[in-house]
């Protein structure tokens, strides 16, 4: 089988575990939603089970002109309506993607890359800001995917420049959904405390 549907598949479970974490917050389960989609088209598509070549490309498009910034809003404003509201978050989707056609349409081909490149870079400077281990790596992580996929960096022939962004991108989002999962807890602790964990400027 081709080492694309592998990966693919290893970031789409990443996804869904993601997506059926009730304690996950609506931004990143939703944006772990978008990317999921795209890597089960992946599956699909590098399997040759069903290649959907079309529908593969909108949704990664999609996920980089909108599931990254919607990742980094739920992360940087956890408090924020983009980040607990459905409504809101998926508000923030369709125009964040409405802005991604419009410049596909425009040829404008590196809008989705910037906007991913930027939401990541937002995270890491964050969370190294916030002395926040668990997502300094995760950040980190995405980052790698992007830059090692922006570089066309392979392994031959075990391994294409796309198996690296699946694989880290599945690191990343599962390192950075560990860091969401604790962060109620760690809210509550510093009420009862007094103490501020994580000082948010």
């Amino acid at each position: 089988m081709n080492s694309l549907a592998l990966s693919d598949g290893v970031l789409l479970i990443a996804a869904l575990v993601i997506i059926m974490k009730p304690s996950a917050s609506t931004g990143l389960r939703l944006s772990a939603a978008v990317f999921g989609a795209a890597a089960l088209l992946g599956v699909l598509r590098f399997s040759n089970l069903l290649p959907l070549p079309g529908m593969h490309s909108f949704f990664s498009g999609l996920g980089a002109s909108a599931a990254y910034p919607l990742l980094a809003a739920a992360f940087l404003w956890p408090d924020s309506a983009v980040a607990q509201s459905w409504r809101f978050a998926s508000i923030f989707l369709i125009i964040a993607g409405a802005f991604g056609l419009i410049a596909s349409a425009l040829e404008f081909s590196l809008w989705g890359n910037i906007l991913a490149m930027l939401a990541v870079i937002a995270l890491l400077l964050r969370s190294m800001k916030d002395r926040d281990i668990m997502a300094a790596m995760g950040s980190g992580s995405l980052l790698a995917a992007l830059l090692l996929f922006s570089s066309q960096f392979s392994l031959p022939p075990a391994l294409q420049p796309g198996d690296f962004l699946h694989l880290f991108m599945a690191l990343g989002l599962t390192l950075m959904a560990t860091r969401s999962l604790r962060f109620p807890q760690q809210t509550t602790s510093a009420a009862l405390t007094g103490v501020n964990l994580a000082p948010m400027d």
